[in-house]
């Protein structure tokens, strides 16, 4: 079925808007393709940044501050999942005992031990995402735009959940999270030269101004949701979802 609707010559939209019974003029029909277009492409470009916002709000999961340190006395046996004393990160020396508390887990996700690492993802991603965006453009001026959106848009989605695998699969590879964040950056970069292409074709230079103002709060309605949504989720128990 996919294979179908994007090797169509006309889109699938438009031709289930041409089977609807309404009788439209020629400039009815016109907005309403428009207004199709204007919608979509910015439902499209909020998934963008929803997708890549929800890294930003795992990250307190797996940053190094907010770990806690689950502890006993050195004497006490009470198994480690039951009354345990939790510790903040800083207040217990390095080794394995101080002061008569025996460490016994430490919740932070391996291997984000130090900042560094969460940087290096983050550079990771803009690099790959700033490279890419030449590149995508270039693509997106020698075919269909239907295909690079949505392409784009699939591949993004699969790179974001595969951010999430390792909460299931115990992965604690960083080289792993390295590809995923340098892959799901050239993913990203498909977004905006393909949504941009695609109001520049529909939107004349009359309302351009007016119109890309409103569309373009697709920017912060997507970094909102993504967010509110993750945050759901967004805890040491849950983050893989």
């Amino acid at each position: 079925l996919i294979f179908f609707c994007i090797n169509m010559s006309v889109p699938l939209g438009v031709t289930l808007l041409r089977t609807l019974p309404l009788t439209f003029s020629s400039a009815a029909r016109n907005n309403l393709y428009k207004f199709s277009v204007l919608f979509i492409t910015f439902w499209c470009y909020t998934t963008y940044h929803l997708s890549r916002k929800a890294i930003s709000v795992v990250k307190s999961t797996w940053h190094p501050t907010n770990c806690t340190v689950h502890a006993l006395p050195v004497n006490n046996s009470l198994p480690v999942n039951e009354s345990l004393t939790v510790y903040e990160l800083g207040s217990v020396l390095d080794g394995n005992s101080t002061s008569g508390i025996q460490i016994v887990r430490v919740s932070c996700w391996e291997p984000f031990d130090d900042d560094s690492k969460l940087g290096d993802m983050d550079f990771t991603f803009l690099f790959a995402y700033a490279v890419a965006m030449f590149f995508s453009g270039h693509i997106g001026d020698r075919i269909s735009l239907r295909y690079l959106l949505f392409c784009g848009m699939a591949l993004s989605g699969v790179f974001t959940a595969l951010l999430g695998v390792p909460f299931w699969t115990n992965i604690h590879s960083f080289p792993y999270y390295i590809l995923v964040q340098l892959f799901g950056g050239m993913a990203q970069s498909t977004g905006w030269p393909s949504v941009v292409a695609v109001m520049g074709n529909w939107f004349g230079k009359g309302n351009r101004g007016l119109v890309m103002g409103i569309w373009n709060a697709h920017t912060s309605v997507g970094n909102i949701l993504g967010s509110i949504i993750p945050g759901f989720w967004g805890n040491a128990d849950s983050w893989g979802w």
